[in-house]
């Protein structure tokens, strides 16, 4: 302000002209000042919205480590606990069993390569790759992969549930499965027969598991 009203003392008497001179200099401050505090609100909001997606992105991360391989450790869980028991009385089936606890323990190494890949490098890896499992088609292996020597778990999939559904719509219907798998070896031990089946009801997916145990079987 001071600097805009030296002017002031060459105009003499035509003191209106330097107070308009002023006059200007001060709205063009302001429009200035304006326009600098609007870039540092964008740049601030900005700023936020980037923290908050990097911070939604670590937790559905986290969420999808513990999903996947939590489900994995809870079948070598319950099959090494299987083991355990047909050490004494058939130790000649225990070979199948083994197998499952290998199988269990290669697809939660997997499901955390996969996962700390997405973390790591996601420039050099295909997104395929470093995806976590969570569409339908995974739902095949996931159910093939459940069943032991003891249980059978079988995929019913309707023809008209496709493959070209949205991808939340099939990470959701992921999550219901292994979920429910996780809670029939974690509570139906003795189930024989796990059912899942996908089917269209209406515009929506239907998704349902069902086993045969009776519950309240305690494992050693």
């Amino acid at each position: 302000m001071a600097l805009l009203a030296l002017p002031a003392r060459f105009f003499g008497r035509a003191l209106g002209d330097a107070l308009a001179l002023l006059v200007v200099g001060l709205a063009l401050i302001g429009l200035v000042a304006g326009v600098a505090a609007y870039l540092r609100s964008v740049d601030h909001r900005r700023t936020a919205a980037v923290g908050e997606t990097r911070r939604a992105e670590r937790l559905a991360i986290a969420a999808d480590l513990h999903d996947f391989v939590a489900h994995h450790v809870t079948g070598i869980l319950v099959q090494t606990q299987m083991a355990r028991m047909m050490g004494a009385s058939r130790p000649a089936g225990l070979d199948p069993v083994l197998e499952g606890i290998e199988g269990a323990a290669t697809q939660a190494l997997t499901s955390m390569r996969r996962t700390v890949g997405v973390l790591r490098a996601p420039e050099e890896t295909e997104a395929a790759q470093r995806r976590p499992v969570g569409d339908l088609a995974g739902l095949v292996g996931r159910v093939d992969g459940f069943g032991g020597p003891a249980q059978k778990a079988t995929l019913l999939r309707d023809p008209s549930v496709t493959d070209d559904l949205p991808h939340e719509v099939q990470a959701a219907a992921f999550r219901v499965v292994q979920e429910a798998l996780t809670n029939v070896r974690r509570h139906a031990a003795d189930a024989e027969r796990i059912t899942v089946a996908l089917r269209h009801r209406g515009d929506r997916l239907e998704v349902s598991v069902a086993d045969d145990g009776r519950g309240g079987t305690q494992l050693p």
